[in-house]
This record gives structure tokens, sequence and C-alpha cells, in this order.
């Protein structure tokens, strides 16, 4: 028999829990994994760990070992309780979960695993009718609900013989707690390559509170844009447009972005907006992950003593980057070093996540190559100046030749003049 796991999303976030399970050692390896596409991806590993987490307590012996190997967890219910404290840190209407479950009429299900299905993660179990379009209507309909319309079709068909199907849903909208001026956005140009650009509409500002700063191995610029709810928008631009999502983060850790004395300085910021919308079957990549056993021959007779057998795993995303905030779907003081305006611009391909700010933990992990697809691609001017080849060194270089950033990272201090526009990289 059929079970169908399906998967969607709309965004991100999390707390650091007990000993038992740890959020963080759970959610690097997967999202260094899963963000891999040619193109942009937009992977929550939170999700994907909380989907695992459903499936958990009715998986047994070795199936049940692979899911804590992969997911990084051991046992006990820890990742629901994180996710209502993430919930009630957020406040109202910033972060929603919704989950449910279809079930065949007459499939014998466990009470166990109801009960422990609607306790902790409130999926309620909800009858199939046995007539596919009346049950994709309903399906999409609590999908467009529980997103708050950001996704209106999640599923255009069900696999045969479903006998269970598990949905998982999340919505996040955060404000900048800092928004940009609509009337200063204006179309820009955004380097694919050395030879390429595309058209964007890129939002600006002059004094921008921001949190940034620049690694030296790999040589990558991070900047943080926070929300007004505890979260922030993390960005990293490496300096060279050659480059490996899964090779640049192999080298990085969270630790590593997320440095605990970076302050907010002024800075003038170029930010694309954005809209991403991506969907995908994910059986391949959670088998790459070493979950293969699931569409195999999986022990799952926690969920029914009938053999079952995963066969889909969905995933539809959609991100939107505007002047207001992000949707995909109170103020704190600001501490300023005395220095001169700094500059950061997003013109060219980046990565980016979607921290918790009060632990670090990262929720959303996605690329951006090319934010405009369906633009036509057009040469780029022959107007860099001699000077952007020495841009790296003079980022890391002060004014008396002082460096600036060592090994991994060390913070800049009060510079006498301004950093360099970023342009073109090498």
């Amino acid at each position: 028999m059929a079970l169908f796991w399906g998967l969607l999303v709309l965004s991100w976030s999390c707390l650091q829990g007990p000993s038992v399970f740890s959020p963080v050692s759970a959610m690097e390896p997967l999202g260094w994994q899963l963000t891999s596409g040619p193109n942009q991806e937009k992977v929550p590993p939170l999700t994907l760990l909380k989907l695992g987490n459903q499936v958990q307590p009715g998986a047994q012996n070795h199936t049940l070992q692979r899911l804590q190997q992969v997911l990084h967890a051991g046992s006990g219910p820890c990742l629901p309780h994180l996710l209502s404290r993430l919930c009630q840190n957020m406040g109202p209407g910033a972060f929603r979960l919704a989950a449910r479950m279809y079930l065949q009429k007459g499939f014998p299900i466990k009470e166990d695993f109801l009960e422990q299905s609607e306790r902790l993660f409130g999926a309620k179990p909800v009858s199939l009718t046995g007539k596919q379009e009346d049950d994709l209507a309903n399906i999409n309909q609590w999908v467009k609900e529980a997103t708050e319309g950001k996704i209106p079709e999640f599923l255009s068909e069900l696999p045969e013989d479903t006998v269970l199907l598990l949905l998982n849903a999340i919505h996040f909208q955060g404000f900048w707690r800092s928004k940009f001026d609509p009337s200063l956005t204006q179309r820009d140009s955004f380097h694919l390559d050395e030879q390429f650009t595309v058209p964007v509409e890129m939002m600006q500002a002059r004094t921008y509170p921001l949190r940034w700063f620049m690694l030296e191995q790999p040589e990558i610029q991070v900047a943080h844009f926070p929300f007004k709810n505890n979260m922030s928008f993390v960005v990293l631009v490496p300096t060279h447009f050659e480059w490996n999502v899964s090779q640049v983060l192999a080298n990085l850790s969270w630790d590593t972005l997320y440095p605990p004395s970076v302050w907010e300085r002024p800075t003038k910021v170029r930010l694309p907006k954005l809209y991403l919308k991506h969907q995908m079957d994910l059986m391949a990549t959670l088998s790459r992950l070493g979950l293969q056993e699931l569409f195999q021959a999986p022990d799952l007779r926690g969920i029914s003593e009938q053999s079952l057998v995963v066969s889909g795993v969905q995933h539809q995303s959609t991100l939107e980057l505007s002047e207001v905030g992000v949707e995909a779907a109170a103020a704190t003081s600001i501490a300023m070093s005395r220095m001169s305006l700094s500059s950061f611009s997003v013109n060219r391909p980046f990565l980016f996540f979607i921290f918790e700010d009060t632990t670090g933990l990262p929720l959303f992990v996605g690329s951006v190559r090319n934010p405009n697809p369906s633009a036509p691609r057009e040469l780029k001017e022959q107007q860099d100046s001699p000077g952007d080849k020495d841009l790296l060194h003079s980022l890391k270089a002060g004014p008396r030749g002082d460096k600036l950033f060592g090994p991994d990272l060390k913070l800049a201090p009060p510079l006498e003049e301004d950093y360099p526009e970023l342009g073109s990289p090498k």
C-alpha cells in the first residue's frame, strides 16, 4: 500500500532544544546537502525535519534508526515543543504551522499513531472520498488556507493506491525593521557572470542599519537584514562568479555565519526584489540523504500492521521579497560604530538564509543564480575600472594597509574612508 508523504512549505523558524535533540546539528547537514540546484533553490531544512518527525512515531527497527541518523534526532517529542515556543516568541500572525492527515476509508491505522500525530503536530485525520477530483479539491483548499493563499494549488494528482497522506504547511511573514523606500526602487542590472546581466527591480537605501562582514576563507560577504520579529534574512555574496553551492557551504558553519560581536552600521544597500516559486519531487533528494529505504521496504508497523511504502514526497514553496519585508508565504535599539558610510550591493548570484536571531537557528536555505529567469540575458557593458581588480584587496586593507579581516573572520575597526562600492567580482 502507498503512503504519500506530502511536503509543503512556505517558510521558516525554530529554537534550540535539550540534549536529546539538537535542531542545529540536524539542520546543518540537511541544509548543506539540499541547497545545490543549478539556478535557484529554496529548501527548508526545518520542514523536512518536521515531516520526518511526523513519520518517526510509526517507524520501527532499522527504519527508525535510519530516520534518527539522518535527522540527527534521538527519541522524545522535543521538536513540537520547540516549534510551539518559537510561535510564542515571534508573536501572533508572524509564523503559522499546520499539519493534516488524509486517510483512505477503512484503512486500519493504529490509534497510538493517530493520538501522537494530533497531540504533537495537530494533524487531525480526515477521510478521503475515493474520488480523486473531490479529494484534490479538498487538499488544495486546505493548503491554500494554511498558506494564506500563497499556494493555491499544491497537488494535481494523487499516486495510485494512496491510503495515507501527510501534509505539512508553514507560513512566515517578516517585516523589515527598517523598510525600503519604494520611490528609490529602480531598474538595475544583476550580474549573472562576467559576460551577461539581467534587469531587476533593485531596492535601495543610503543609510540602512546593517550587520555585515567579510569572510576570507572562502571569500564571501555576509549581511544580516533584520526583521521586527527576532529573525534575520542573511545574504551570502561570494566575490567570485565561479562558485559551487556545495563547495561554498562545505567550508562554512552556522557559527561562522552568526558571529556574536558584529554591530549594525549605516550602510548604502542595494537588494533586488524577488519572487521565487519552486516545486519538486523530493524522493531522489531523500534517497541521496540516506532515506531510500522509505521508498522500498520500510518498517512502518507503528502506523499500521499492513505493509506501507512511501510513494511520493512533494515540495512546493514561494518566497516574495519586497520593500516591506519577506513573505513565503517591537523595534530594538541599534548600536552603531562611528564610521563613514559603507556599501553592500547584492547584484550577482548569492545564497540566503532565514535565521531565528536569539539562537542563530536556520530555518530556510536557498540560492539565487538568476532572479529574473524570464528576462533575456544582456551583454555586460564594459564599464569596470582597472581598480576593480583590486576590489577584494581594498576591502581587506584599511587606509594604512592594515588587515581588516583575518583568516576566517575579523571585524572591521572604524574606517577613515568609505568602502568602495562593490562592482563586478573576479
